[in-house]
């Protein structure tokens, strides 16, 4: 078992993993996202979206990186999820 290191003055802690998570979002103003939030390994995109930080880190599917305000989103639709087998699409 790994023994914790204790962090002392001036020490940051290593990065936590992060993984992406591809969805489309639907702004309050209308225009609509598709590409990436970036969400640490240890989290859901619900937690993610739960939390009580403001903006979320997404990557736009044409490489742009940006911080949205969670305010202005109104939507959040998951593309990344495997559907079930002879589910019906609409």
């Amino acid at each position: 078992m790994e023994q914790a290191i204790a962090m002392t003055e001036g020490q940051v802690a290593p990065p936590e993993p992060r993984a992406r998570r591809t969805v489309r979002i639907h702004m309050a103003g209308g225009m609509v996202m598709e590409g990436s939030l970036v969400v640490p390994q240890t989290r859901s995109v619900n937690e993610l979206l739960n939390g009580t930080q403001l903006f979320l880190e997404f990557e736009s599917t044409n490489g742009d990186k940006m911080y949205l305000s969670k305010p202005s989103i109104q939507s959040v639709q998951m593309l990344d999820y495997p559907r079930p087998q002879g589910a019906v699409t609409f």
